[in-house]
Parts: C-alpha cells; structure tokens; sequence
C-alpha cells in the first residue's frame, strides 16, 4: 500500500463499528476521571493513589491499541472485540514499559533539569495521544509563547524526541506485536531500523507527517465541537465527555491502524525473494 491508501484506509477503519469506539471511549472516560478529581500540579506532584489508577487504566487502553495493531498487521480488517481482558492489560503494560524506555532520552534531561517534571512523566505513560496533544498544544499556543515561557529548552528536547525517538518507538512496538507480543522485539534495535529502511525512511517519516497532520486535525474538530456545544448547552462535563468518548477513540484507532499498515507496507521482499 502506498501512503494515500494507508490514510484513507486508517480515516474510515474506526468508523467500521461504533460500538467499539464508544467502549474504548468508556475506558477512556473513568482514565480521565483522576485528571478531574485532582489535576496534575506541575510543582506539587501528583498523589499515588490517582496515580496507580491511572496507570491501570492506562494499561488496558493501550493493550487495545497495541491488539488492533496485530489485528491489523494480520490484514483482518474488523476491529478487535474488548474481551481476553487479562491479555489485553498485559499487552498494555508491555506497550506502557516499551514506552516509558524509548521515552528516557527525552524525559532524563528534563528531570534533571526540572525535578518536579518526575511526576509528571510518571503520571502520563500514554505517549501516543500525550505528544499529539503537545504538538496540537505547541501549534496553538504558539512557538512565541513556549520561549517566553521559558521553556525553550522542553521544546528542543520535546521535539527531538517527537521527530526521532518517538517514530522509532513506534516501529519497535509494532515489531513486538509482530512477533506474539514478546518484549524482546521491541529492543532489537537492527531489525527494527532494518524494518524502516525496508518502508524506506522517505515513505516512513512521511507517513508520519500525514499522520501527525491528521491526528492535530481531528484533535481541532474537537476543539471546535467542544466550542460549539459550550456555546450552546454551557456543561463542561457534557463537553468533555465528547473528547473522551469519541476524539480520543477515533485517534486512537486510526493512528495504531495507519501504524500496522505502514509496518506491513515494508514486506516487500522475503527472503526466499531476495535469494531469486
């Protein structure tokens, strides 16, 4: 498949069943619940309890991200049903600890720099929608207001991490899914950028542009939905509850599909193939 195909595909693929966008959308809203119960203070911390919660939560979010990922690198083009749900926090946790490794480049020298950022980047694991949601962030609030903040320094270490760790991590969990979820797989670090150089590195950042591009897209529709209905019905609850049952689900969905579709575009050749 070629990248226009794999986004087109990826676009319509959550819309194959609503019910499981909404369910994933449930799970999504008890996650948020700690963000609302007690909010992340950058200088305070945040409480362990809301924590662990979070964290759990979290797991099996991810562990349905990273099925429709093997559901999708099989070319089945249903999505996956919510149930073996020991399986599915499993694979989560496994997704959350791959993450949390590939994401230390990026976070240690912003811990040393701010010590209080440790509990920040404990408390947000979900590196997919955290950095699209810091990218949409960046892009609306402006590179002027990131540097009169002060936080120049976050940015260029930010972005460093969102233009080459963060892609990287991605074909490495894929590559676990690739290979019945073994952990080992994430970290062989040689068939994984021989993986990229098989999609080929233009095709590859491209596709994550595109993706990228998208993900900001929906997450502005959002936006702009969430403005409309403040507008019109004035319940903050009923507005968020928009953003969690469906914005977040949809982006989930689309961008794990558009990533096992890119994975799978590599497979040009086998081996018996180059040997001809």
């Amino acid at each position: 498949m070629n990248i226009k195909e794999i986004i087109i595909d990826s676009i319509k693929y959550p819309f194959l069943d609503w019910k499981k966008i909404l369910i994933l959308g449930f799970i999504v809203v008890i996650y948020t619940i700690p963000h609302d119960m007690v909010p992340i203070n950058l200088q305070n911390g945040f409480t362990y309890p809301f924590l662990i919660i979070a964290l759990l939560i979290n797991c099996f979010i991810s562990g349905y991200f990273f099925k429709i990922i093997q559901y999708s690198l099989k070319d089945t083009r249903e999505l996956p049903k919510f149930r073996k749900w020991v399986k599915l926090f499993k694979n989560g946790f496994k997704v959350t600890c791959v993450s949390l490794i590939y994401s230390i480049p990026a976070t240690l020298p912003l811990i040393i720099l701010n010590l209080p950022l440790i509990n920040y980047y404990l408390y947000l694991p979900d590196f997919i929608i955290v950095i699209i949601g810091a990218i949409a962030q960046i892009y609306l609030q402006g590179y002027a207001t990131w540097l009169l903040q002060g936080y120049a320094t976050t940015f260029f270490v930010y972005m460093l991490y969102c233009l080459i760790i963060f892609p990287i991590s991605l074909i490495a969990i894929t590559n676990m899914a690739n290979n019945d979820g073994k952990w080992s797989y994430a970290f062989k670090l040689k068939a994984i950028f021989d993986k990229i150089k098989n999609i080929g590195w233009i095709k590859f950042y491209s596709w994550y542009f595109l993706a990228s591009v998208i993900t900001l897209l929906v997450l502005l529709i959002g936006i702009f939905l969430m403005f409309i209905f403040s507008i019109l019905i004035h319940n903050y609850l009923s507005i968020k509850l928009i953003d969690s049952l469906i914005i977040t689900p949809y982006i989930y969905m689309f961008f794990s599909r558009s990533l096992a579709l890119i994975y799978n575009s590599g497979k040009k050749w086998s081996s018996e193939d180059k040997n001809l």
